[in-house]
Formats: structure tokens, sequence, C-alpha cells
């Protein structure tokens, strides 16, 4: 076995610390104790998490330490010192709520845009007294033109502003003088905690940047001690309509090489040369926010000894090109066959060299906390995972939640933490993500596909809301589909720009699509010309014809992994030295018989999830039968590089039902007789607040033999709700996790496909089985959970976030054994 191989080997079968997820740790300023913390880092080093990111945000209740307090510090110190005792890695949010702001932001660094005014002058009327109504305001130009509010005048000229603005007359009609000032945008810090409040900052500052690093991230960081924090950590930035900084006109045109401030009413009114106008000023504003923002943390981070993580997308203005002003890239977004922030950050991974890159998880998983389950929480991870990221950070973990009932919820993510009645199985779930992960963290991930950014586009002309979310905007061109239509295609896609093509890497790709409507630059035509890489301008905006011809021009490329289920088989594909490694999920609602292909290659197929093997080829294509949502690990070498099979994936052959009967539901309060199926709503005499039922029978057997129990396929379940929120489309047929035993022995846990576990060999004779099934959350844990909605809340800090969904918690929840499971009999 070549040093390769046994690299992929040791990945699947050994534990990997550095692979396993982490999860963002909510610090409500109400209920931060050092009782709550050690609880919680216990219970996520127990259940397999390999770190957090503490987050600081709202108070719940009354009273606790404010944001920045001597007593906040001495916790973060304190749970600093306990994840570092623990073996966790510790990253630290470089401010509160989001976007960075607070107290100490004043009108000089405060987040600022443009605001205009229209005012419509009578004939005669040389100058005008305007007295901007807003503290902070300040006038910027003013521009006259003949005409009225109804007939929009043709051409502008700039008014002399001063104490009163001066107009000329124009002849004896009327004019509209129109004013661009300055205004503070007013946005406030996000969900911030007591002692965070106050104004966002201006990200176009340097001045900005260090003032907020000096009052806020400095204290954070030296409390907890710079060698025992991982990296400084950046939320997506979110700083709405803040398109202005002071010393904007002398850097546009220090930059651009001409004054904006003639021109600026192009940004108000159209007209021809308004599109140069807007593109070159927000070319200047991603220059600004890269360099007196991005850079100004990472360098602030270097000089503590950190790394600095950022999500460079949202606003100001971004590109994927943006990151490489940062250390860790980050995305966001579940679906391998959607246009994600998640293909954002990978593409800046690929084009800069980084080998991690990792994703915020989870955020609305089955939405509202509580409602999802272990698969629910598997299904998004591999959604992530096939979309090119390679570590997750799981979005979150409540402060306090591991001291149980009365801890509280965040308003806006699963409850991932061990108050869920399935956490039994939690080590297993974080393991099987860890051991993904570490796989896919080997080698190069390979996209033969390259999406040209139509960057120059997008500055010069936005649509709908929020134009300066480049990411956003990018779905005029690049939408689901188009991104579905490559990787159903059996291939991977990274976007590029201008910048990015400079870095090199082009080698990589074999065809470069460019989206219709969009015309490279002459320097990006520059690059794909020497790189001699094949580029296809696609003539179709929209639509099916598009994918068509997606379609068409990927035809000739040779998939890195060929499965016959393209369309519902995802597949994300690492290339080391001598072999390949793949990541291979169905995300169909039922089970399909898949087959994978390599010519030339040995296959060696494990369950992501346990890391047995499930099959294996040494000269041809490998089946494998994959439930929805049930993934394996591939590898392409040489030679085979493990033997044996998994019993869970490989049937021994065919084999008798045995006849059983006589389900019997135990509790405290007795034995009774049940009848399976068996679902708890429907069933009056199970107790509203029951979160375990434990279900017994007799099994009898006339001769010795391995017994395997089958629950059956997922049932699939109408979804509604948020677009964005994950759900796997069948639910389990057992809800949410069944623990088995076999005459007082435990035998294991079934909550994943395929929903099946053999129960070992048995002797002939009476044997008892024990099925304990545990539920969803949505029962006693939800009902004792703390939201902080409660009227005393908002008397005490006002309305600083809503619950997500909570009046559709338990709407549709059916727990219990779903499906009666059958018994077969083999011998050996």
């Amino acid at each position: 076995m070549t040093g390769v191989a046994a690299d992929i080997v040791r990945a699947v079968r050994e534990p990997a610390p550095h692979a396993a997820p982490l999860m963002r740790w909510w610090w409500f300023s109400s209920h931060v104790s050092e009782a709550a913390i050690d609880a919680d880092l216990d219970a996520m080093r127990d259940a397999g998490i390999g770190g957090v990111e503490v987050a600081f945000v709202y108070p719940v209740a009354d009273g606790g330490p404010g944001f920045g307090s001597r007593e906040l510090l001495a916790l973060v110190a304190y749970a600093a010192r306990g994840a570092e005792r623990r073996g966790l890695r510790f990253d630290l949010t470089l401010g509160a709520g989001w976007p960075f702001g607070g107290p100490h932001v004043d009108a000089a660094t405060a987040a600022r845009g443009l605001h205009w005014e229209r005012i419509e002058l009578a004939p005669g009327v040389t100058g005008i007294a305007y007295r901007p109504p807003f503290d902070g305001d300040v006038v910027v130009s003013a521009y006259v033109g003949a005409g009225s509010l109804q007939e929009t005048p043709a051409s502008w000229e700039p008014a002399e502003v001063g104490d009163r603005i001066r107009v000329p007359a124009f002849g004896d009609g009327p004019r509209v003088l129109l004013i661009a000032v300055s205004r503070l945008t007013g946005q406030n810090v996000k969900r911030a905690p007591r002692g965070g409040e106050g104004l966002v900052l201006d990200h176009y500052s340097a001045v900005a940047a260090r003032a907020h690093l000096d009052a806020v991230a400095a204290p954070l960081l030296e409390a907890a001690g710079a060698a025992r924090v991982h990296a400084g950590f950046c939320d997506s930035f979110e700083v709405y309509d803040a398109d202005w900084t002071p010393d904007l006109p002398e850097e546009f045109r220090a930059r651009r090489g001409y004054d904006v401030l003639p021109s600026l009413w192009m940004l108000r009114v159209d007209a021809p040369g308004g599109s140069r106008i807007r593109a070159d000023l927000m070319t200047t504003l991603s220059e600004l926010f890269e360099e007196r923002f991005l850079a100004v943390f990472a360098e602030w981070a270097h000089a503590h000894g950190i790394l600095f993580r950022a999500q460079c997308y949202g606003e100001p203005p971004m590109l994927t090109s943006s990151f490489r002003h940062v250390d860790l890239f980050e995305g966001e977004g579940w679906g391998w066959r959607r246009w994600t922030k998640n293909s954002w950050a990978v593409s800046a991974a690929s084009a800069y060299g980084r080998t991690i890159v990792s994703s915020e998880t989870w955020t609305w998983v089955r939405s509202p906390s509580f409602r999802a389950g272990p698969l629910d929480l598997l299904g998004e991870a591999y959604e992530h995972l096939l979309g090119g990221v390679n570590l997750l950070f799981g979005h979150g973990w409540p402060v306090g939640a591991a001291l149980g009932a009365g801890e509280p919820v965040f308003y806006a993510s699963g409850a991932l933490d061990a108050r869920n009645p399935w956490w039994s199985v939690a080590r297993e779930l974080f393991d099987g993500i860890a051991r993904a992960s570490a796989v896919l963290q080997l080698g190069r991930r390979i996209a033969q596909v390259g999406v040209y950014h139509p960057v120059a586009e997008l500055r010069a002309r936005a649509e709908g809301e929020r134009p300066f979310d480049l990411w956003r905007q990018t779905r005029r061109f690049v939408d689901d589909a188009f991104v579905s239509a490559v990787r159903t295609s059996g291939l991977d896609h990274d976007l590029v720009d201008d910048a990015s093509l400079a870095a090199g890497g082009t080698e990589r790709f074999e065809v470069v699509l460019v989206p219709a409507g969009c015309t490279p630059t002459p320097r990006a035509d520059a690059l794909l010309t020497a790189s001699g890489v094949r580029v296809v301008r696609l003539t179709e905006p929209a639509g099916e014809a598009r994918d068509a011809e997606i379609r068409a021009a990927l035809a000739p490329v040779v998939p890195p992994l060929a499965t016959s289920r393209p369309e519902t088989v995802g597949v994300t594909t690492r290339q080391l030295d001598d072999a390949r490694v793949s990541l291979i999920v169905n995300t169909a609602a039922t089970a399909e018989e898949v087959v994978l292909e390599a010519t030339g290659r040995a296959l060696t197929v494990w369950d992501a999830v346990s890391g047995r093997v499930r099959a294996v080829s040494a000269d041809g294509p490998a089946i494998v039968r994959l439930g929805s949502y049930d993934g394996v690990l591939v590898a392409q070498a040489d030679a085979v590089l493990e033997m044996g099979t998994d019993a869970r994936a490989v049937a021994p052959g065919p084999r008798p039902a045995l006849d059983v009967s006589g389900w019997s539901v135990v509790s405290p309060g007795g034995r009774r007789s049940v009848a399976l199926p068996h679902v708890w709503e429907d069933d009056p005499a199970v107790a509203p607040e029951t979160e375990r039922l434990v279900y017994e029978t007799d099994v009898t057997l006339d001769r010795a033999g391995d017994v395997v129990v089958d629950f059956g396929e997922g049932i699939i379940a109408p979804r509604a709700g948020r677009a964005s929120s994950f759900a796997v489309p069948a639910d389990p047929p057992v809800a949410v996790v069944a623990h088995v035993d076999v005459d007082g022995t435990p035998v294991g846990d079934v909550w994943r496909p395929p929903f099946s576990i053999g129960l070992g060999r048995l002797t002939a004779g009476r044997h008892v089985l024990t099925i304990a099934v545990s539920s969803l959350g949505v029962r006693a844990a939800a009902a004792a959970a703390v939201d902080g909605s409660d009227a005393a809340a908002i008397a005490a800090d006002g309305v600083r976030f809503r619950v997500q969904d909570a009046e559709r918690r338990a709407v549709g929840v059916r727990s219990g054994i779903l499906r009666a499971p059958s018994f077969r009999l083999s011998e050996r």
C-alpha cells in the first residue's frame, strides 16, 4: 500500500479531532456562568464536538454580566482555560452581535450611506438654505437641472454648496435641485448583548476598524489568552445601505483617475455614463473594504498570534477574491445543486490554495428549534460536504444547554445540544461527520468546470434588493438551475473572477463557462487564452435551453467518478498523488441501487458514518445500495485498500421471515399491549411530555441463526416552512432513534439508512427483544426551554429578536415505531 493509500485508510479508520465539527456557542448575556461553561464543554467533548466559537448575543432574561464587563471577561478566560484543558479548539468572535459595532462607535466612525433629496425650485430662486435634518448629516454635493419633478431634467450641473446652495437660473422655468447627503445608516448592532448595543461601524474606515479592535477585540483576546485562541471570527457582512465614507471622493480620484463628484448624480438618475460611475464606485468601495477592514483585522490577528476567519460575502460589496485577505475561509448554505455561499468560499479556496474550508451548518435545520433529528443533521452535513467544504461549524449550542430544563434556546437555529432526547447517538453522528471531513481534507478538490464571474456587469447594473451584495446579484447569471446542470453532469465547478484567474491554477479546468450576457474583460481573455483552457460562451440566459447548452458543453468531460444516478447522487472528489477519494451521497427520497465506475482503478467503498467496508471491486464497477441520505466514501487506487463487508449494507442471501407478534409498551405505569405501527400522537394513553417509550416482544427460534430486524424504508412526508430550512425528504421509520437490546444486552441504534440492525447469532428458543424509542425534543425539552419572548424580558431589554416558527413546532410530528419491523433468520 502506498503512502497516499495509507493516508486514506488512516483517515477512514482513526479518530480525526482536527476534522470534528465545531459549535457556535451562543453566549446570552443573561445566562453565562462557570457552571454553564463546564457543563457545556463536557457535553460537547463527550459528543465528539471538536471545539467552540464563542458568539456574544442578546439577553433572554434580566440580569447577567454586561458585554465587556470585568465579570464577562473573567468568564471568557474561564471558558478558554476549560477548552484548553479538554483539548477543544477555542475561536472567539471579535465583536458582539453582528455586524460589528457598539457603544464605542460615534458619528465619525459609524456606517454611512448616500441619501438623496430632490427639490423643485420656482423660477427666480437663485439660492436655498438647506439644513440636513439629522445629526451627523453632511452635504456632499448638489446638482441642478432645468425641469420639474414630473419632467426630469435632461442634464445636470453642479451647484455651489456652502451656507446656502447657489443655483443657476437656466432661464425663467422651474428647476430641480438634487442634493447628495452623507447620512448615518442608523443601523444598530443586531442581536446585541446587554452592554454591546450601538451603531454599526464604518467598514471602509481603518480608523473605525482599529478603534473597534482596541475597544472590543483586544480585551476579549487578552482575557482568553492568545495562546488558547485558534482564530478570531467575523460573521457574514450585513452592513446594509452603506455606500459612503468621508474620504471616498479623494480615494476615488486617486484610484480611478478622475473626480467622481461632478458625475455623482448619475447614481440617482439614469444617464449615459452612469454604468461606469456605478462600477467604478463599487470597485472603490470593494478596495477600501478589503484594505481597511479585512486586511486591518488580519494584520491585528497575526500581530497577536492568532488566525483570522471570516465569511466574506454580503455588504459591503466583495468578491470571491476578497477572501485572499483572511486566513480561514468560511461559507454557509446547504445544497450541492444550488448556488450557495459555500460555492463562493470553496471557489476562493481553490484559487488561493487553501486546503480547509469551513461552513456555518444547520442554521435553520428543520426549523424551529428541537424539530431536527440526527438524520436531518447528517443529511444537511452531507449537503455542505458535497458542496466542497470539509469542516463544519454547527449553528449552534445555546450556553447552559447541558444544565437541562430552564436554559435558553437561540431564536434562529437548531438546538444542537444534549437536551435532545436522541442525544445518545450524537457521538456516532459527529464522529461520522468527522470521518467524512477528514477524508475530504486530503489532497485537492477536483473541479473541472470554471464559471466566469460577471463582475463588470454586476457592478455596472444592480437589480432588486441588496445591490451591493454581489453574491446575491450573481444569481442573475448563475442560479440554482445553472449549478444543477453542472453538478448533475457528475462534475464540480469553481467561480473565477479576474483576480482569482491571475492567481493561477487554471490548468485544473477542462472548460470555462461564460454566462450569457457576460463579456470577459481583456485581462481575463488574455489569461484564459494563455492557459489554453476551452472557453464556452453560453448564448441562453436562463431556462431549460440554457441548462441543455451547459450539459452539451460538458458532455466531453469525464467525471472523476461516474455514478449511474448523477441527478440525485451527489459526488465530491479529492485528488491525491496516485489515488482519488470521493464522498457519494444519495439525496433522493428513496433508496437507489448505484453503480460506481472509474476506468482502470480498483474501488474500495466504506460506510461514511461507521467506516466499515460496504463494497470492493478490483477491476470493474462497484454496486452499492444507498438509502435516502445514505453516504459512502470511495477510494480509487491501484488496488483494493481494505477487504470485508459491512453487515448493515450487504445481505447474506434470502432469509426466511420470522412471525413475531404481541408487542407491549413498558412504562413506569405498567405494561400494555400495542399494535405496530404505533404513533404516539395518535395514542391518548401516551402522555404529551413523553420523550422515550420502551417496546418489547418475544422472538422464538426453532433453530440457531443470525437475526436481522428491518424497519423498512423512510416515510416520505410533506414539507412546509422556510425554503432555507433543511429537512431530509423521508422521515425515519422509527422516530427518531431506536435503541435495540436482546435479552438485556445492547445491540445498537437505528436512526439512519439502512434502517435495519443485526441482532447477532441467537440460539434456538425464546429471546426478549427491547426497542427503546427516543423522540424529537418538541415535547418536554422545548416546553422547558427559555426563549426570552416573555413580557418581563421584553420590558427589560426591548425586542431584540423573534423566535423562529415556534407556532409550528409540533405540526406534523409523528413519534414512535412508524412501520412494523420484519424479522429475518439466516443460518451460517
